[in-house]
């Protein structure tokens, strides 16, 4: 148990200190930076394991927005959305554990057990959820809904998408199925 809670610690780390020394450090020109916002803390969120309780998810999920809040000076926006996100991800993943439990594999997530296309649409609508939601929050109307929020949680879905993938391929070292 502590050594799984120390992965899962570590793995939040390792996301933080990417977001903010390497994705925050990319600059794009100041016209479309507002279209490439990819967060990599909803990553962490979607592959905590399903195992755990709908309470500790949604503390995990705030406390991990919170915590974002505070680096990136959003003034609790993400931790709006990342608690939303942890009390959505408790109804897509609430029977998933009696499923898997039978395939258990050590060098494989618990995401990679119910396979690709599972996998894949999991992880897109949770990151399209994440931004969507948090860019109406930040815009605070949908004036410019179809010009530049819509785009924008597209484009930072479809981003943070694929570094959702190429990470976890990269930590989990999938195996040939």
């Amino acid at each position: 148990m502590i050594l799984d809670i120390a992965k899962y610690l570590g793995l939040y780390a390792l996301l933080i200190a990417l977001q903010i020394f390497v994705i925050s450090n990319v600059t794009i020109s100041s016209n479309l930076g507002a279209y490439f916002q990819p967060q990599l803390v909803v990553m962490f969120l979607l592959l905590l394991p399903p195992r755990m309780s709908h309470v500790w998810i949604i503390l995990v999920s705030f406390a991990a927005g919170i915590l974002l809040d505070t680096f990136f000076n959003t003034m609790g926006i993400n931790a709006v959305v990342c608690t939303l996100i942890g009390y959505m991800r408790h109804y897509a993943t609430r029977d998933i554990e009696n499923e898997i439990a039978t395939r258990e594999e050590d060098n494989k997530i618990w995401t990679s057990k119910k396979g690709r296309p599972w996998k894949w649409t999991y992880f897109i609508c949770f990151i399209f959820l994440y931004h969507f939601v948090f860019m109406i929050i930040e815009s605070l109307s949908f004036k410019n809904f179809l010009t530049v929020i819509l785009p924008a949680a597209l484009i930072s879905t479809l981003l943070t998408f694929v570094f959702t993938i190429t990470l976890e391929d990269l930590i989990y070292k999938p195996t040939k199925s």
